[in-house]
């Protein structure tokens, strides 16, 4: 048995959603030596497991999740020759205010996202034209035979809100960036700007954008124009400032933000023709995904 582990650990707080219900078990992670070890005692007991960042792009189920959930809070950041080398689940906040007091620009753009850079790298996260994936170098993961391995840029295959790692059951650890040195009044005007767009955008409890933008279309523009903009389900609500937004009222289910998402993708493949794809990870009781 690994230390530490609680059991039935109500998922909903550990979640900007504020949405989900209890996993079987649970444990924080602190030390990167603490992963393996846990990862290898869920495929012993045959159950599924999950890594959790901040939460910031994760639908659970009202039943919860039927298996571990792994908290990622090691945190740590390097600074070394140009580079830095982050741990997984470090805070995009904390990695943002490193770069500013170091004078160290290109991370502007991750300003107010609300992850840590493991997830941000999964989902290649980015905002106004900039991604994560053109900053990263390396990725330290686990392999699925439960090796360390180095992937460079190129073998981490990012795409729009793409990488490897949403299909290969790759787990990261760690995150080597490539900046520059810029200047830091400039870095840190940057910064202000990203954050004042930021609140222009829903403040309730959410996931962030739902869906994929189908580019060269705005997801947002599209379900607005089917007339849901503001429509509400239960506690969960199209928001009325953005329509690539679903909130959190107050007294939300799973089920009504999946009720919602359904709704959305039928509506605009119905008048449009395209089919939204979720940015956000959905997943059932068993950790599979319902979108794909």
């Amino acid at each position: 048995m690994i230390k530490n582990l609680k059991k039935n650990q109500i998922l909903a707080p550990y979640t900007t959603f504020q949405i989900g219900g209890p996993a079987d078990w649970f444990l924080v992670i602190r030390k990167e030596k603490e992963i393996l070890p846990a990862i290898q005692w869920a495929k012993g007991e045959k159950i599924p497991f999950f890594l959790l960042g901040k939460g910031s792009n994760v639908l659970f189920s009202d039943q919860g999740f039927r298996g571990l959930v792994l908290k990622m809070e090691n945190e740590g950041l390097e600074i070394e020759s140009g580079k830095l080398l982050v741990e997984s689940g470090t805070s995009l906040k904390k990695l943002v205010e490193l770069c500013l007091k170091n004078s160290l620009s290109g991370l502007e753009f991750l300003a107010g996202i609300p992850g840590s850079i493991g997830g941000a790298v999964v989902g290649n996260a980015g905002a106004w034209q900039q991604n994560i994936g053109d900053k990263v170098e390396r990725v330290k993961v686990i392999t699925k035979d439960d090796q360390l391995e180095w992937l460079n840029h190129g073998e981490c295959q990012f795409g729009y809100r793409q990488s490897r790692f949403k299909q290969m059951n790759e787990i990261i650890l760690q995150v080597e960036l490539r900046l520059n040195r810029g200047d830091g009044e400039e870095i840190k005007k940057r910064i202000k700007d990203n954050l004042e767009k930021r609140q222009i955008q829903p403040q309730e409890p959410s996931a962030g954008s739902i869906f994929i933008n189908p580019k060269p279309d705005s997801a947002g523009d599209l379900i607005e124009k089917c007339g849901l903009k503001g429509h509400q389900i239960g506690g969960a609500q199209i928001s009325p400032k953005h329509a690539n937004f679903i909130i959190n009222t107050g007294e939300a289910k799973a089920k009504d933000v999946l009720e919602l998402i359904t709704l959305a993708r039928e509506k605009v493949h119905s008048k449009f023709g395209l089919v939204l794809k979720p940015e956000v990870l959905v997943l059932n009781e068993n950790g599979k995904q319902i979108f794909n």
